[in-house]
């Protein structure tokens, strides 16, 4: 849990959470009348849940050909040993949060160090940022798996908010 939320996580708060993962447009009056309170309580409790960190923010998912980004990548990054750890790395991970074709950055254990998903509008794209990726000093290595089809990709889903689907 987040360490900046306060307090313990109660049913209506899950309940909440539950509602707007499975559509973020929900009304407070309709979660409200769900849970026999008002929406002015809703709204307190999302505004706790945001401010604690447990809601990290509310985004809408749309398909991304509709702006021709159809090429998918998984990259992953072997860091030289000075960059594993500490500043060196933060530098790194700052430099990669500046590609807006990186959508995921995730720290791994073997074989790689860093692991990232990555969308553009072609193969040539593609190239040209993982070149600049490879150019981000303390970046030894990348080993890209270019997608071919998307199967399944979605948010993470709640059938029980507890994880006992």
């Amino acid at each position: 849990m987040s360490s900046k939320f306060k307090g313990n996580l109660d049913e209506t708060d899950l309940f909440i959470i539950r509602r707007l993962c499975e559509d973020s447009n929900t009304s407070l009056a309709s979660i409200g009348d769900e849970l026999k309170v008002s929406p002015s309580t809703i709204h307190k409790r999302i505004c706790r849940l945001k401010d604690g960190g447990i809601i990290e923010r509310f985004t809408i998912l749309f398909d991304p050909s509709i702006i021709n980004l159809n090429t998918v990548a998984f990259v992953g990054i072997e860091l030289e040993r000075s960059a594993l750890v500490g500043r060196k790395k933060d530098e790194v991970v700052g430099k990669l949060l500046g590609f807006h074709e990186v959508l995921e950055i995730h720290e791994t254990l073997e074989p790689f160090d860093l692991m990232l998903k990555l969308r553009t509008r072609d193969v040539d794209l593609l190239r040209e940022v993982i070149g600049n990726i490879s150019g981000i000093e303390g970046v030894m290595a990348t080993n890209t798996i270019l997608t071919t089809k998307k199967i399944l990709e979605t948010p993470l889903k709640y059938d029980d908010i507890n994880g006992e689907a």
